[in-house]
């Protein structure tokens, strides 16, 4: 197996698994979304709330809001020596102290630690109006998208099949199949003899247009194990590191299954 970057941004990546079983591809995929930890809110104190949003609502808001997260410096709860009872270790503080008329953003938490904070500074929490205030205390932690999806670190996670796409000799050139594609994936304009070219292969949806309309059967489509995966990260964690814990929690888990194994034989 290997992984071909197609393009990436800072947010947005696409990239090429080659030669993986459909069963890896699938669960590359999963531990992408939900077993890779991040920082999100777990539970605030309310201290003050004169506002229009009830406590509830208010912490719904604050816990979906993503957090930069370091996994080299933070614990899970339940792997931290404090034993889950919270300690610098395995959770974070963020507090919050205004007052009316103005909008509350993300932007207007101050974090323990300048390093961890809200990866966007615009998010609206809640609008006060004046004589109203709002003095919360946010609190952290570790988790992963199997718990809750506030954990999540990619919003989108989705990989296809790309296929392979054979244009046989007895090809007449009709163009037929051109015409009915309906992601311009074949072409005959940008070949120089006026032949039908494989344009754009990772577009392919595998509709199969192409194939009904080819009345002498001149092309031929197979599904291959190569998978072209679009990733599309929130923030706490840079694209690529979210694929690298995702591949070794996957090998983290395949060595705990041999082990099970052995032990079972």
């Amino acid at each position: 197996m290997k992984i071909e970057i197609i393009d990436e941004d800072e947010f947005n990546i696409r990239f090429i698994l080659y030669d993986a079983p459909i069963a890896f591809a699938n669960s590359f995929r999963r531990a992408m979304k939900s077993l890779v930890p991040v920082m999100a809110v777990d539970y605030i104190d309310v201290y003050l709330n004169s506002s229009y949003l009830f406590d509830e609502i208010l912490a719904h808001r604050i816990g979906l809001i993503p957090i930069k997260t370091d996994l080299s410096r933070f614990n899970m709860q339940n792997e931290c020596v404090c034993g889950g009872e919270g300690c610098p270790s395995c959770q974070i503080s963020f507090r919050l102290n205004v007052e009316g008329p103005k909008v509350v953003y993300s932007g207007d938490f101050v974090s323990d630690d300048e390093e961890i904070k809200p990866v966007y500074d615009n998010i609206p929490i809640v609008e006060l109006f004046k004589g109203q205030q709002l003095m919360i205390e946010a609190v952290a932690r570790l988790g992963i998208g199997k718990e809750h999806s506030k954990f999540q670190p990619v919003s989108i996670c989705a990989y296809k099949i790309v296929p392979e796409i054979k244009i046989k000799e007895n090809c007449n050139d009709c163009k037929a199949c051109v015409e009915a594609c309906p992601r311009n994936v074949l072409d005959s304009k940008d070949s120089k003899d006026g032949k039908i070219i494989v344009k754009d292969v990772l577009n392919c949806s595998l509709c199969m247009e192409c194939v009904k309309v080819c009345e002498e059967i001149a092309i031929e489509i197979t599904e291959t194990n190569n998978y072209l995966f679009t990733v599309e990260g929130i923030g706490q964690l840079p694209i690529k590191e979210v694929m690298t814990k995702a591949l070794e929690i996957l090998k983290s888990k395949a060595e705990e299954m041999n082990k099970l194994i052995e032990e079972i034989v």
